[in-house]
Parts: structure tokens; C-alpha cells; sequence
């Protein structure tokens, strides 16, 4: 770790046509009290006000910075705004995430006293009104100390388990991490082409390849930044069905399938599905030039029956389906497993959603707060009210306790039903000859 007693943080923010969320995202950062502290806004060719949003904070903020790429793309957007930081620490938001109060500085504390370079934490997600329903809400989760966790411990986790997003101790420094940067410089210096990001989609190969460069790194159970899902997130576009969203996200398929997955994915286009993503940073990052990390062999029959009970999970609209399908029927054929994945098939089913999620909540890791009774308007709101719940302890859930499960039984029981078999592969398979898959 630096010895500087002021390092500098940087925080990226590569931004595209959100400018109603990014000002409250600016707002989190030029609150925090941490002073050696740049905000760079990397705007990827926007078409709303988003420049203005910008240059009306840096005005009023001289840590906030205006970037335009010369090149559009997200993969391309997040490499140039990082091209921009200096030596230090480093983290990213997206343009509708944000910053706890005393968020650097409580990164900066725990990074001392634990002598590590990289430090995750359990990010809690705000989800704005008509993002995931009518009404706003906050998931926190129920963590608690700091502790140091080993990197071979976290990635073999990866190569087992398929899921990094739902692996709470990632160092991604997408919104739930930090990392110093000379170890960025240090992933830079495999690539052939001096990039830190290699993968279609940038946040958690983040985490995948830094964890290669350490031993260990820090966990704190106290978050310091959050996420935001908004009505304009990527993720949402793609799992939504209607045709704006399509749009959008096919878009960024375009724009995706300049890099195809990697060869032992049988070079497929990029698939949103998280078991495929999660494999695909495995392999991209133990493909760099003396990558020091280890993860155990990766299962594909495994593989199959992960990505194929993400589908089932009925997040995913009736339109997007065919292309998903289509993906691993190709990884399949490649590994010699197309009868495992037709088995797999068949016996499938999907779950439709019929509801999200409202109101509050509980489970064994998190607890749900609605939004709207308890005022959080947007990502500042939610902010201070996961920093005043995380100091005030676990006093502050424990009077609804029971209400929260009670409501979180019952929208188990009715917000999910069956709804037959997968498609008939007649309706979705694309023959080999016609090239990949879409």
C-alpha cells in the first residue's frame, strides 16, 4: 500500500444518455469530504444534456472532470477513462450508481489498517421507481467486520460456482471495490494491446483479473459505495420486452460481437447469461502473459446446466430466449455435449415472474426497504440511508422483522408460477453454415 498520507482516489464514471440519474450520482461524490479526490466523466456520445449535467458540477467541484473518447463503445469508454487516472487508488461507477458519505475516506481507513491493495465490499442497490416496479426500493445486506480473504479462495469459487455477480466478496472495482493502481498498470502491462479490460463487458473481469495479481485483499462488511438500477441501465434493456429497450440492447450486441467470447466458448457472441461471462473472464485472464492466478478446470456440463437455469428463472422476455439458446447449443456441440444439453432441455421449465418484489423485506443476507415509506427519492437518499444503517447497527431492522418476512413469504409463494418447457429447438436453432449465432 502507498505510504502517501493523502493518496489520490480516482473515480471513473463512463456515462451514456442517463443524465437525469448521473446528477445525483455527482452529487454523492462532490458530497465526500475526502479533498485529493477526481471524478472523471467519460460521456459516450450522448444525446441528452449530459455535458451540461457535467460542466454545471465541475463549476461548482473542481474534482469533477468533463471527458469526451475519441472512439464510442462502452469497453472503449471504460479503457479511456482510466487511461485518464493517475497513480493511486482507483473505482467506477456507472452513471445512475454512487458514493456512501465518508465513502473514500472509510476506503482509505481500511485499506491502512489492513496494509492490503485491493479492498470489495457488499454494495447495497437502490433500485429506482420503475426500474424493477412501481415504487423505489433498497436492498442491504447484513454483513458485518473486516477480515482478509485469499484470492485463490475467491477463484476457485469462480471456476465452481459460475457466478460472480452474486459473489459478494469480488474486488471488481466496478461500484463494490477499490484497487490500487499500479496493480492496474501491472494487468496492463500482459496485454498485448496495453488494455486493462480485454472482455466485452468490464466489471467483473475487474475483479477476476486483479484477484490473479494478489495473495490476499481486504473484505469489509461496511459498504462505502452503492449500486443504482435504473429504468436507463443496460441490464434492464436486455431483460425488458419491449421495443425501445430491444432496441437499445441489441445495439450493444453490435457493438459486443467485435469481441466474441473466448475459443474454449467456441468463440460465441457475448451472452449476457452470468455462468458464460463469469467463464469467459476466467479464460481471458489466465490467457495473459505470466497471469499469476489459479482456478481449478471449469465443468461445461456444469456450465450447461447453470446458464440453462438462468433462463428458466423467467428474467429473461420470450424474444431474447432463442439467441441465449442458440449460444450454448454451439458451446455444446464444441465440447462434444449437444445430448447433454438437449437433456438438459427438455427437462427445463421456465418460471414466469408475474411480480417484483415491493415494500420491505428480509432473507438470510439482506434486508428490503420500501423506498417510498421511507422518502429515498434517488441515489443521495438511499446513500444516506444505507450510511445511517450501517452505523446505526442491527437495531434498525429488527422492529419490522417480522412484517419484512411475512411479506417476503408471501411474494414467494405468488410472484411465480410455471409456464411449460423451453422452446422447441425447430423455432430457435440456427443451422452452423449460417454463421454465428444471433
Amino acid at each position: 500500500m502507498t505510504h502517501d498520507s493523502k493518496p489520490r482516489f480516482s473515480v471513473i464514471i463512463p456515462a451514456k444518455d442517463r443524465a437525469e440519474y448521473l446528477i445525483h450520482t455527482l452529487r454523492t461524490c462532490t458530497l465526500q469530504t475526502y479533498e485529493n479526490l477526481e471524478v472523471f466523466v467519460s460521456d459516450d456520445g450522448s444525446t441528452d444534456h449530459t455535458r451540461d449535467v457535467v460542466e454545471s458540477a465541475a463549476k461548482a467541484d473542481p474534482r469533477i472532470h468533463y471527458l469526451r473518447p475519441p472512439c464510442g463503445g462502452m469497453r472503449d469508454n471504460f479503457e479511456f477513462a482510466l487511461s485518464q487516472v493517475k497513480p493511486g487508488y482507483v473505482l467506477a461507477l456507472g452513471a445512475d450508481d454512487g458514493l456512501l458519505p465518508h465513502g473514500i475516506a472509510g476506503m482509505l481507513q481500511v485499506l491502512r489498517d489492513t496494509g492490503q491493495e485491493m479492498l470489495s465490499w457488499p454494495a447495497p442497490v437502490y433500485s429506482y421507481a420503475g426500474a424493477r416496479g412501481p415504487g423505489s426500493q433498497l436492498l442491504l445486506y447484513r454483513k458485518k467486520g473486516v477480515r482478509i480473504v485469499r484470492s485463490a479462495d475467491f477463484l476457485r469459487r469462480q471456476a465452481e460456482q459460475l457466478h460472480y455477480l452474486s459473489d459478494l466478496e469480488s474486488p471488481m472495482f466496478y461500484v463494490k471495490g477499490v484497487v490500487a493502481t499500479h496493480l492496474v498498470d501491472r494487468v496492463k502491462s500482459r496485454s498485448p494491446e496495453g488494455r486493462f479490460y480485454v472482455c466485452s463487458t468490464p466489471d467483473g473481469y475487474s475483479g477476476v483479473v486483479l484477484a490473479g495479481e494478489v495473495d490476499t485483499y481486504a473484505f469489509s462488511g461496511k459498504p462505502f459505495s452503492i449500486y443504482g438500477l435504473s429504468p436507463a441501465s443496460q441490464g434492464m434493456n436486455y431483460l425488458a420486452g419491449g421495443e425501445k429497450a430491444k432496441e437499445q440492447s441489441e445495439s450493444f450486441f453490435r457493438k459486443a460481437a467485435q469481441l466474441p467470447m473466448h475459443a474454449e466458448l467456441a468463440s460465441q457472441p457475448y451472452s449476457p447469461l452470468i455462468a458464460l461471462m463469469t467463464a469467459d473472464y476466467l479464460y481471458t485472464a489466465r490467457d495473459l502473459p505470466g497471469w499469476p492466478g489459479k482456478f481449478p478446470d471449469i465443468d461445461f456440463r456444469l456450465l450447461i446446466e447453470k446458464s440453462l437455469a438462468e433462463l428458466e428463472h423467467g428474467l429473461y422476455s420470450e424474444s431474447r430466449l432463442g439467441r441465449e439458446l442458440n449460444i450454448l447449443c454451439a458451446i455444446a456441440e464444441s465440447k462434444g455435449l449437444i445430448e447433454h444439453f438437449r437433456r438438459c432441455l427438455a427437462s427445463s421449465r421456465r418460471f414466469v415472474v408475474k411480480d417484483h418484489f415491493s415494500g420491505n423485506g428480509i432473507s438470510p443476507s439482506a434486508v428490503f426497504f420500501d423506498g417510498q415509506r421511507f422518502g429515498l427519492r434517488d441515489i443521495v437518499d438511499a446513500a444516506y440511508f444505507a450510511y445511517l444503517a450501517h452505523e446505526a447497527g442491527p437495531q434498525l431492522s429488527l422492529g419490522t422483522a417480522w412484517g419484512a418476512l411475512r411479506n417476503s413469504l408471501q411474494f414467494r409463494l405468488r410472484s411465480m408460477k410455471r409456464a411449460g418447457p423451453m422452446p422447441a429447438e425447430s423455432s430457435w436453432r440456427v443451422p452452423a453454415s449460417s454463421g454465428a449465432a444471433g
